[in-house]
């Protein structure tokens, strides 16, 4: 911190500086309940009117974008200078910074990364928004998974564009050409960008090469994208994305297809080696004194506790887009993307939901979700609910976010979910009866079901958060973990019956995927009526 910088922004205490540009200032904050907020505050003197309106227009668009890939909105204020905008801290490096530090990263790691950005793309696009500046600057590699950051050029639907005629936004290297020439990005503009993006990772050198703009822009215009040394397999989709044409340019979906990786990307040792360096940052004021980090001088102790001294900018500003739901949402997935096309419309390859003969798996055995990369406890995204008369709001904050539980996956060579993690009540797992269809499924629905054998328990509520193969895409993201609604085990000895993807398109924000070729993995939890859950039991089944 340094003398001019202010003590608080929208009632945040700020205690620490991460990072500048040419607009202003980011900082790290602390809100009320000691989560972590990096604001994002626009200089006083600053009268740039388009770039003032590209930043309203950045808070309107992470707003509206709920994502895993993304730092999710906290809140802004636009009513008085300084404007400033609040969004989810996310620790770790850019990968800019990655790649600087540590070289080029290793082929798996490269595509397992291209996977999952290739998945965030698709769910940002999904909401009617492109990114328009992918770099690996804008990729901040946390433990939990990659996010984007800095949606400040990016554009939604029904959003004017602001850029002056014969000019465009992005950065040289990365900006596709149909943007440089027409100053006309698509959707296909952000799966160039994405092109650069991993050319970089997979060599350490920029996509088309550095000097001046000029000859930048002309490379990349004319030239080939520059993976010469990089892996066979990520350099063929390197250039498959880096068509000059955004025609011939492979969508997320399709691109998806293409890839072969096993594992999510924050297991991979070498991600997880780039990510573990960083330490944890300052929990409170007093932890950012102790640090170095905010002078003392700065600080006022009351009751006992260390506060910033004065309000800084925060006297006067209000926070007028409030982000409880974008706070929501870390759940990231095992991983799926693209949509197959099935022959008929039966799914349960020949069982029902109901469980039969052969089709009963006991809770209280091995348990578990299949590759979540979010290790966050995180809410699913969607409806609120009330959460009252002990029936439990829609937006779950699932409760369980150790590593065994983020990894665990139904295998179907095993018919169980591996590694084992413990329920929230032994005895009640053990009594549980659960099912999915037993023998692969080759349409394009699957039923389950979940009740208790013995146990009466009136107002006991559960939902099935449903996870994709990861084997598909190696990590995870919006479409690839989603839950049901929360639903009542009947008292009177019958299921609570689910059919996927149908009983779960209740979140617009976070539409299931279709059923894809792999082992899918079904997690139950309890749902407590404040919409904590809790894990209970894991299931599973196979697409063919």
């Amino acid at each position: 911190m340094r003398p001019e910088d202010p003590s608080q922004i929208g009632g945040y205490p700020v205690i620490a500086r991460l990072g500048a540009g040419g607009m202003g200032q980011v900082y790290l904050g602390l809100s009320g309940g000691g989560r972590h907020v990096a604001l994002k505050v626009i200089r006083e003197d600053f009268e740039d009117p388009q770039a003032l309106a590209r930043f309203r227009r950045e808070v309107l668009t992470v707003e509206r974008v709920r994502s895993p890939f993304a730092a999710a909105m906290v809140g802004a204020g636009l009513d008085a200078r300084p404007y400033w905008l609040a969004t989810e801290y996310v620790p770790g490096p850019t990968l800019r910074q990655a790649v600087a530090q540590h070289g080029p990263l290793p082929p798996d790691t490269c595509l397992r990364l291209l996977a999952t950005l290739a998945l965030g793309l698709l769910g940002i696009h999904r909401q009617g928004v492109q990114h328009r500046d992918l770099k690996p600057g804008n990729v901040i590699l946390a433990p939990n998974g990659p996010r984007l950051i800095d949606f400040g050029i990016a554009r939604g639907d029904g959003q004017t564009q602001i850029t002056q005629t014969g000019a465009w936004n992005g950065t040289p290297g990365y900006v596709a050409p149909e943007v440089v020439r027409e100053q006309a990005p698509v959707p296909a503009s952000d799966m160039f960008s994405l092109a650069g993006t991993i050319a970089y990772a997979a060599t350490g050198r920029p996509p088309f090469g550095s000097g001046r703009i000029e000859a930048v822009i002309h490379r990349t215009l004319s030239g080939d994208i520059d993976v010469a040394g990089a892996d066979p397999r990520v350099a063929e989709l390197v250039r498959l994305m880096a068509a000059k044409d955004p025609a011939e340019r492979p969508t997320p979906e399709a691109l998806l297809q293409r890839i072969a990786v096993t594992g999510p990307l924050p297991a991979d040792p070498v991600y997880r080696s780039i990510t573990s360096t960083a330490g944890p940052p300052p929990a409170s004021v007093a932890d950012a004194v102790a640090f170095g980090l905010v002078p003392a001088e700065r600080t006022r102790t009351s009751g006992g506790s260390i506060t910033m001294a004065g309000d800084g900018t925060g006297r006067r500003r209000t926070a007028v887009i409030a982000a409880a739901a974008g706070m929501v949402a870390v759940v990231l997935a095992a991983a799926v993307g693209a949509r197959y096309a099935f022959d008929g419309d039966g799914g349960e390859g020949g069982t029902g939901g109901r469980p039969t003969a052969g089709t009963t798996s006991n809770g209280g055995t091995g348990s578990s979700p299949s590759t979540v990369a979010g290790g966050t406890s995180p809410r699913a995204t969607g409806g609120t609910g009330t959460g009252t008369g002990g029936v439990p709001r829609n937006d779950i904050l699932i409760k369980q976010p150790s590593d065994d539980f983020n990894l665990m996956a139904w295998k179907k060579e095993a018919s169980a979910c591996q590694p084992a993690v413990r329920p929230e009540d032994d005895a009640l797992a053990g009594d549980l009866q659960y099912s999915a269809p037993r023998t692969p499924v080759t349409g394009r629905t699957a039923d389950l079901a979940i009740r208790f054998k013995y146990t009466r328990k009136p107002g006991y509520y559960m939902t099935a958060q449903v996870r994709a193969p990861g084997s598909m895409v190696g990590s995870s993201g919006a479409g690839a973990a989603v839950t049901s609604k929360p639903k009542e085990i009947p008292s009177d000895d019958g299921y609570l019956e689910l059919k996927y993807p149908a009983d779960f398109r209740w979140d617009s924000n976070n539409p299931p995927l279709d059923l894809a070729k792999g082992d899918w993995t079904v997690v139950w939890l309890h749902v407590h009526p404040n919409g904590d859950a809790y894990y209970m039991a894991c299931d599973g089944f196979s697409v063919q």
